[in-house]
């Protein structure tokens, strides 16, 4: 994006969701235990709902995201703001868009050490406890979500469905770019190991392409 033909630069932002702007899907909890749409038995509802109300008594979640021009080409190369990648999957899904966001979200470590508790005492607990806090990151990422997508259709425009490294052709690698551009260890407490994996455990990176407004939306 540009203005007066300089580029505009974005200040990096710390975003905390409220309890009322977070969901946590049972639906998604139920799928990470591998129900699909099998029916949960009683016995597990109740565990369920046990793990769930410590995860949201001990979860912090947070997130920092930044906005960013991206350049793309039809063969899958993609200017970055921190260098040029190459994928054809991140490539088809940013098409139509000269900008994106860049965020890092986190439920923080609280969660992290009451899992490795729950595995001394009871590994199914612990399972269960694995999923309410897989559904607990994706409720923060899809708050930030909301947000967003509102912050872009103030401007005319439209959002692209999120994309983080280690998905499809998009490498992992590319967490190293996305802690280049962002610091969440400075703004979220979030931090990247040598082997890509990131800590806090329930903790997510992505990229969401901002679609250009038509002309007839600009304002």
């Amino acid at each position: 994006m540009e203005e007066s033909g300089e580029t505009i630069a974005y200040p990096v932002i710390t975003y905390i969701p409220s309890a009322d702007e977070l969901e946590i899907s049972y639906p998604e909890i139920h799928r990470y235990l591998g129900y699909g749409r099998s029916e949960v038995p009683e016995w597990d509802h109740a565990l369920i709902d046990r793990c769930l109300d410590k995860v949201k008594k001990v979860m912090a979640g947070k997130a920092c995201y930044s906005r960013f021009p991206v350049i793309c080409h039809e063969d899958g190369q993609i200017r970055m703001p921190y260098g040029d990648i190459v994928s054809r999957h991140l490539a088809r899904n940013l098409r139509g868009c000269d900008e994106i966001y860049i965020f890092a979200a986190t439920i923080g470590a609280a969660f992290d050490r009451m899992l490795v508790r729950t595995r001394l005492t009871s590994m199914a607990e612990a399972a269960v406890m694995q999923a309410c806090g897989a559904a607990a990151i994706e409720a923060v990422c899809n708050a930030l979500n909301d947000k967003l997508e509102k912050e872009a259709a103030e401007e005319g425009r439209s959002l692209c469905t999120r994309y983080s490294p280690g998905y499809g052709d998009l490498a992992l690698e590319n967490q190293k770019g996305v802690f280049e551009v962002l610091h969440p260890s400075k703004y979220i407490g979030l931090s990247l190991m040598d082997t890509m994996i990131m800590t806090p455990e329930k903790s997510v990176t992505a990229i969401i392409g901002i679609r250009k407004a038509e002309e007839g939306n600009m304002r």
